[in-house]
This record gives C-alpha cells, sequence and structure tokens, in this order.
C-alpha cells in the first residue's frame, strides 16, 4: 500500500523490530536487516519507504541469516519470505555495506506489472487500461532510464488492479505533451460513462499530472498518495454514472473487488469502550483498523479525522477492514501497549486479533494515505509485527480523565507533593548533623580548655 509523505502526529520510526517470529512470517516486500549495532538504518529506511522494510533484528540471530557475527546486516531479496535464512545475502555492517544491501533490495523488485511501452502504437496498453482496471486509467512514467525505477515497480505492486502501469521512453514524450522526464501522468477517457452519443465520439483522453511543486518531491509516499486520489476520484466518477454502483473488479482489496455494500450509509465510525470492544473488533472477523485520536475537548481537528474515518468506513462496507476509533489520551494503557504515546496522534492501528499482530500508519492522516495503508496490510504487502495478545480495553470514564495540560498540572502537583517531602526530609537530616557536629565540636572544645589536676 501507499503511504503520504506528510506529517501527523509525531515522529515515528520507519525502522522495524522485529523479533525471531516476526522473522518466520515475513511479507514479499524485499528487506534489509540488522543484527546488533549498526549506524543509518533510519536514512536508509526513509529513503525506501515503501519499497524496502528496514528492520533490527535479534543479534544471536546473525549467523543464521549469512554466517556472520554481530554487527550484522543481511538483505532479503522480494519473495524471499519464509525461506529468508537460506535466501539472505550478507552485507558488512558499515555505509557501504548498506547502501550495496539497498541497491540489491532495490534491484529485486519486480516489473511484471508494469508495461514497457516502445515506439509503436501504445493502443493496446490503453485499451486494457481503460477497461479492464477498477479506475479505468492509465499511470504512465516518461523517463529516460533503460530499467524501470523501484519506486514505479513498488507502485504497480501497490495499486494493482486498480489501474494499468506503463513505462514510456523519451520517443513518446511529446505523443503527451511532456517537456521533460521524469514525468508522471494518470489518464482517463473523458468520454468513459457519458451518454451513448458522446462515447461513440471515440476515446479522449484526459488526466492528471504528479507536479512536484504541488505533490511533493518524487517520493514513493507522495507518489502513492497522488495515486490514491486519483483513483478515489475515479471510483467515485464511475460510480456516479452507474447509479452510485461502485465497479466490481476482480478478488482482492483496495478497489479490486468492492463488496456491493461500498459507498451505502453505514452510519459513523463507532468509538471503542470496554463494552463494545470485543463486538467491534476481537470478535468481529478479519482486522480492526482502530484510529487514535485525541478524543478531548481541546482537540479542535477531532471532527475533521473522524470525517475521515466515516470516509473509509463507507468506501471499505464489506471488505476486510471494520473501522472504529478509540480516544487514545483517555485509553492511554492501551496505546502504551504498543509504544505509542499522545505526540504520535492521530494515527491508525490495523490489527488481526486472531493472529495477534498490528501495523501502525505512519504519513499523513487522510483518506488516501490510510486506505492505501490498510488495503497493504489486508493484502499481505504490509509488514505486521507480532503481540502477545491484543490488550482489552479497560473500563475508564473518559470525562473525567485529566488531559494535556490538566495531566502534567496534576503531575506536577503530585510531584511538588513529593518534593516538599524529600526537602523536608533532608531538612531534618540535615539539622540532626548539624547539632550531632555542634555538640561533638562543644565536647571537643571542652577537652581542649580544660585545667589539668595540680600535682
Amino acid at each position: 500500500g501507499g503511504g503520504g509523505g506528510g506529517g501527523g502526529g509525531g515522529a515515528a520510526s520507519l525502522v522495524r523490530d522485529l523479533s525471531e517470529s516476526d522473522l518466520s512470517s515475513l511479507g514479499a516486500e524485499p528487506h534489509v536487516l540488522a543484527f546488533g549495532d549498526v549506524d543509518g538504518l533510519e536514512a536508509l529506511a526513509e529513503a525506501t519507504y515503501g519499497q524496502v522494510v528496514v528492520g533490527r533484528a535479534p543479534a544471536a540471530l546473525a549467523a543464521k541469516y549469512g554466517g556472520k557475527e554481530a554487527p550484522a546486516v543481511a538483505m532479503l531479496p522480494f519473495g524471499a519470505a519464509e525461506k529468508a535464512a537460506k535466501k539472505a545475502v550478507p552485507f558488512a555492517a558499515d555505509a557501504a555495506g548498506l547502501d550495496a544491501a539497498k541497491k540489491g533490495a532495490l534491484a529485486s523488485l519486480p516489473d511484471s506489472l508494469v508495461d514497457k511501452l516502445g515506439q509503436g502504437s501504445p493502443d493496446m496498453f490503453f485499451s486494457a487500461a481503460l477497461t479492464q482496471t477498477a479506475a479505468k486509467a492509465a499511470c504512465l512514467l516518461f523517463s529516460d532510464k533503460a530499467e524501470v525505477p523501484p519506486i514505479f515497480r513498488s507502485l504497480s505492486m501497490a495499486f494493482e488492479g486498480q489501474m494499468q502501469f506503463g513505462f514510456a521512453p523519451p520517443a513518446m514524450m511529446a505523443q503527451f505533451n511532456i517537456d521533460r522526464a521524469p514525468a508522471l501522468l494518470v489518464l482517463w477517457n473523458e468520454n468513459e460513462g457519458k451518454d451513448e452519443q458522446d462515447a461513440q465520439a471515440g476515446m479522449k483522453l484526459t488526466g492528471a499530472r504528479f507536479m512536484p511543486q504541488v505533490h511533493g518531491k518524487f517520493s514513493y509516499g507522495n507518489i502513492a498518495a497522488f495515486v490514491a486520489s486519483v483513483v478515489e476520484q475515479r471510483l467515485q466518477m464511475l460510480g456516479a454514472h452507474a447509479g452510485g454502483a461502485k465497479p466490481a473488479g476482480g478478488e482482492g482489496e483496495g478497489g479490486r473487488g468492492k463488496a456491493a455494500g461500498a459507498g451505502k450509509d453505514v452510519g459513523p465510525p463507532p468509538e471503542l469502550s470496554a463494552a463494545n470492544f470485543e463486538a467491534e473488533c476481537t470478535q468481529r472477523g478479519g482486522l480492526c483498523a482502530v484510529a487514535l485520536l485525541d478524543g478531548g475537548p481541546d482537540n479542535g481537528n477531532k471532527e475533521a479525522q473522524l470525517a475521515v474515518l466515516a470516509k473509509l468506513r463507507r468506501r471499505g462496507a464489506g471488505g476486510p477492514l471494520s473501522y472504529s476509533w478509540l480516544d487514545a489520551t483517555c485509553h492511554t494503557d492501551f496505546v502504551a501497549a504498543f509504544g505509542l504515546g499522545e505526540t504520535d496522534l492521530p494515527t491508525m492501528l490495523v490489527l488481526s486479533p486472531g493472529k495477534a499482530r498490528w501495523a501502525r500508519s505512519v504519513g499523513a492522516f487522510d483518506a488516501e494515505t490510510l486506505a492505501a495503508f490498510g488495503n497493504g496490510v489486508a493484502a499481505g504487502r504490509r509488514a505486521t509485527e507480532s503481540i502477545d495478545a491484543v490488550p482489552a480495553l479497560q473500563e475508564v470514564d473518559c470525562a473525567s480523565v485529566a488531559r494535556g495540560a490538566d495531566a502534567v498540572a496534576e503531575d506536577d502537583a503530585l510531584g511538588d507533593e513529593i518534593m516538599a517531602e524529600i526537602l523536608e526530609e533532608e531538612r531534618r537530616e540535615r539539622e540532626a548533623r548539624e547539632a550531632e557536629a555542634a555538640a561533638a565540636a562543644a565536647a571537643e572544645l571542652k577537652r581542649a580548655t580544660s585545667v589539668p589536676p595540680c600535682g
């Protein structure tokens, strides 16, 4: 799935902490694993976001994944999955080793879902793209490179079935009024879904172009967010032309097999509590997509965040993800079980109660980013982490919970009370020491000034 390039909470590490159990159930993505203390992982994870999973693994497993003692680095090519230990390629645990592992991991990404367009007519490509995909659209990357870039390969897998992906050489740029490479276009038939007379007028391509000055730099997160937004717009357009029904594709998530109920009014997303947590999540089946929000009265963005969640719930009706939200500044113990806190809000967790696994979204809190993330988890394209058990929600009166500055004030008051006790104890001990020292000094003075008896 795609992820946004923006913020949306506290800075979260893109480097995954992987246990031995996690390593036995990896997804298909290429991985770069660090065993022991290895510098440069955060920069690597940021540079390869959406394309390669970067993880820290137990140092004791270094030998199993390449025959070297920790610190060590190993690269798992795309599709290694259960045979990861056998397919691992070892590298030195330094900057050069990480760079080589990065290049190997990116090179292993398949380009089988990208059509390499030549100088001939692209009619067959567009015929398939505009009739056989969920969004009835084509995504074209114009590039002067000989090989399909890893970002575009990852994109084609993340949005498989939603649109067709084509890699176009510079010779085709003039056909599409492109003046420089790289350039990314999403195109569709403007006459699609119109009345019969317009449809007979033939195919009229129109579309949207990824503009770095508007959408941000050419990075996986930014491009994925752009493509996801176009997919959503196209599905809405096609649904409107079809009388409100979403187009049905093949099987799978993310627009390839929308349930018949997608798009209907399914009501607002439920707020989780101790009373409904089992019904809405652990006993529901499938995956729980839980938005962690600041439910306090001072969160001015709460309604907008709930609107994002309501859109996801509407779009995903009948699918494998059930959407809900949790007042994370009230249920702090639950949030802390996943290593998160108030500075990480707002964010989303996707939980698999049956498998005791979870994943957390990184990036902007918007419908496009979260949908791509959730679809990626559901399709097994996003790595998940293990947890002993999904924690239960405690019964809490959220209306009476101190939050933000009030919570800090309470902590400060308690801290002041404890400090006062400490200072008072120190004062008593100091006075006792001073009294003891004064008595000892008086005794010494008395001995020094006493007159010996005459003999």
